[in-house]
């Protein structure tokens, strides 16, 4: 029996959340990892990206068939577009969540890794990436252009700690190790955030057919 077009719809979207909620939990448990070093949870999370890779076929592959099913135009055309891109991006979070704990699993130094500004920031990244799911999922216009512009408080983070970390070298060059890794799984988040941003602005496009960055720029062309 053939779904009806709406159904497919229906399983993509859940498709969606179920992978968003993965990246979460990988998000947290690499971060936890690296800042604990704990080898074993970063195999784990290393290990079970692979299933975020298959979610993003699995989800690209029903957004073509029923593309190629069912014809859709407008609202519906964009929503499958979306949908693509939405698992595209997530499998970004994803694989950096991934390269978090490689930096753990490759490292000659043992031990933990705490940093307050790394765990805030990975808090405010799955709170942004929460926000932007439930902007997509209840088709939330003003919700996704807060979490385009969330990115920018991140921003500030990374590079708070970024000069926390530098300065820490200059205090003493034994702390090079460290605080490099530290920004290396900083830098990881941050490029995450710019990913769940984005997906602010097709939630956006998904709704309204423009695009937030286009706005942005036609506003700077005209001044």
């Amino acid at each position: 029996m053939v779904k009806k077009f709406d159904e497919i719809l229906k399983e993509i979207e859940e498709d969606l959340m179920k992978m968003a909620d993965l990246c979460i939990e990988q998000t947290e448990n690499a971060v936890k990892a690296f800042t604990n070093g704990d080898i074993e949870l970063a195999k784990q999370v290393r290990k079970k990206d692979n299933k975020i890779d298959l979610m993003e076929i699995e989800i690209e592959d029903k957004c073509v068939k029923a593309i190629a099913l069912y014809h859709p135009v407008s609202g519906d055309l964009r929503e499958l577009m979306t949908a693509i891109k939405l698992s595209s991006k997530l499998e970004k979070v994803g694989d950096n969540a991934s390269k978090i704990c490689r930096i753990l699993l490759k490292s000659n130094m043992k031990g933990e890794r705490k940093n307050e500004l790394l765990i805030v920031m990975k808090d405010y990244l799955v709170n942004m990436l929460r926000n932007a799911m439930i902007s997509f999922k209840n088709r939330d216009e003003k919700l996704a252009r807060e979490v385009y512009e969330m990115d920018k408080r991140l921003d500030d983070l990374y590079e708070q700690l970024y000069r926390s970390m530098i300065s820490k070298i200059l205090e003493d060059p034994k702390n090079l190790t460290l605080a490099t890794e530290i920004i290396f799984a900083a830098k990881y988040l941050e490029r995450s955030g710019n990913i769940v941003a984005s997906i602010g602005d097709r939630v956006v496009y998904m709704i309204t057919g423009e695009r937030i960055k286009e706005e942005e720029l036609e506003e700077r062309m005209s001044k």
